[in-house]
């Protein structure tokens, strides 16, 4: 099994705005080679924006393939193939409407192990197809659309729990 994910906290009293992200990913491991994982992901977000307030709540759910195909004492190299569902509600003072959207694709990443049960993980890029996918960690790929991206601004690094 591993365990990873997000969570953020972000109150800007100079632009009102306020923000809470929670986004834990967890999976198993078959063997060395292939693993199934899930990301799960909830987003609250407020602001202003010229006397109007803005509120959305987001829900993403995307379950992922995990093959590592380079293995070299404690570094590898993985790819994630995996289908994201996203689906949210957005106000803007009394006015509200719903939005979801889909993707299907890959991410390359790396992870290096630390100690036993304790990996440093590097995610970087998307090749894939979009269609309404407004919560991707990749901001600059859209959310329309099909290609790929990979570009040093958009470095993922984390860490991941194995038990």
């Amino acid at each position: 099994m591993f365990a990873g994910g997000a969570f953020t906290v972000w109150s800007d009293n100079k632009e009102q705005s306020f923000l809470f992200d929670f986004c834990p990913e967890i999976g198993y491991l078959f063997n060395d080679t292939w693993g199934l994982g899930v990301l799960a992901a909830y987003e609250h977000e407020s602001e202003n924006h010229n006397g109007q307030r803005h509120i959305s709540n987001t829900f993403k759910f995307s379950p992922f393939a995990r093959y590592y195909y380079y293995h070299k004492g404690p570094f590898n190299l993985y790819v994630d193939g995996g289908v994201g569902v996203n689906f949210g509600n957005y106000r803007i003072d009394n006015i509200s409407s719903d939005k979801w959207g889909f993707e299907v694709g890959i991410r390359p990443g790396a992870c290096v192990d630390l100690t036993e049960g304790l990996c440093l993980c590097l995610r970087m890029g998307f090749a894939g197809y979009r269609r309404d996918y407004f919560t991707a960690e990749e901001h600059r790929v859209g959310n329309n659309g099909f290609g790929l991206r990979f570009a040093p601004e958009e470095l993922m690094i984390g860490i991941e729990f194995e038990f």
